[in-house]
């Protein structure tokens, strides 16, 4: 009787790159807040929880729509002054009528402009999104001023105000609501021929384009969609200081791009999900937070800040040339 050759060893399931990157931010996002929690009681507290969740729901919102222009492999600097434009846009409009529903319609679609024209000169006339969102940058922020006149607007009207600062108990109403675009957004990446377009489009826009997936309307639309998210931010920022103010949004988009790229979505398009994207923005929101809670020096706070993103840069640069 001849022995009978053994059956090769079964592969042993190995965490995706991906995967790995969930889970070591699941674990620095615990050590993070048991780190400033036992530097600070109060770190555990509802109304610090509270007051953290509504700090960043703003960010939250942005860095859901950075998450889909960096799968195309663009980027938008111009999120954080179209939020102080659209907010101006909002709070003009409901001053002048009286009518909250005509501020929150004018305001999502003062965003949605400015992302029309990013999305314009990026996909359909190819030009550099690092450039064409430095100049709307600088033009919305230029608008809000002149707008503002340099000077806040103060708001009272409680349907304008309610999203942004209403509370139910110690959960801010803006906490549901950014679960609830969340949700949609998911919908709409994971389970729409438009969200595959958008990873095909960052994968390979050449190829993207002979397959006949039309990958610079992809483009336009989703810096129209980020403008849509940054209308909402300025309803929830005006809502969360009860006025309009000129500096709103001041160094929103640096703060994004950190979180996303945190999240593992790929600076060079076409990797990345918007799960990462949360998780990246509950450790950013749970670091700063910490930092004000403990009195950190606030030009230190800045220098770690810059610290992360310059490490998450080199981190995503390092992973693509392994893979290269």
């Amino acid at each position: 009787m001849t022995p009978t050759a053994t059956a090769p060893a079964a592969a042993k399931p190995r965490l995706s790159a991906l995967n790995l990157r969930y889970a070591v931010l699941i674990a620095l996002i615990v050590l993070a807040s048991v780190g400033f929690g036992l530097a600070n009681e109060n770190f555990y507290s509802l109304a610090n929880i509270g007051i953290l969740l509504r700090s960043i729901s703003v960010l939250f919102l942005v860095a859901m729509g950075m998450t889909f222009i960096m799968l195309t492999g663009g980027i938008d600097l111009s999120v954080g002054s179209s939020v102080a434009f659209s907010g101006a846009i909002g709070v003009v409009t409901l001053t002048v009528t009286g009518s909250p529903m005509l501020g929150f319609l004018t305001a999502i679609l003062a965003g949605m402009a400015v992302g029309l024209v990013n999305g314009i000169f990026i996909g359909k006339l190819k030009l550099s999104p690092f450039m064409v969102t430095l100049a709307t940058y600088a033009l919305a922020r230029g608008l809000a001023l002149v707008i503002y006149d340099a000077d806040s607007i103060n708001v009272s009207d409680p349907t304008f105000l309610w999203l942004g600062g209403t509370s139910w108990g110690n959960l801010p109403v803006v906490i549901p609501f950014v679960a609830l675009v969340f949700s949609g957004l998911a919908l709409l990446l994971y389970h729409t021929a438009f969200g595959r377009d958008v990873y095909a489009a960052g994968a390979n826009f050449a190829t993207s384009f002979v397959l006949g997936r039309d990958p610079a309307r992809k483009v336009v639309m989703v810096y129209v969609l980020m403008g849509f998210l940054v209308g909402l931010s300025a309803i929830i920022t005006v809502g969360r200081v009860s006025s309009g103010q000129p500096w709103a949004g001041l160094f929103l988009e640096f703060d994004a791009i950190t979180a996303v790229i945190l999240g593992g979505t790929s600076l060079f398009g076409g990797r990345g999900k918007l799960f990462g994207t949360i998780l990246g923005v509950l450790l950013y929101g749970i670091i700063i937070n910490g930092l004000i809670l403990t009195g950190t020096n606030p030009y230190l706070q800045n220098l770690i800040k810059g610290m992360i993103l310059l490490g998450v840069v080199l981190l995503d640069t390092f992973t693509q040339r392994g893979k290269a």
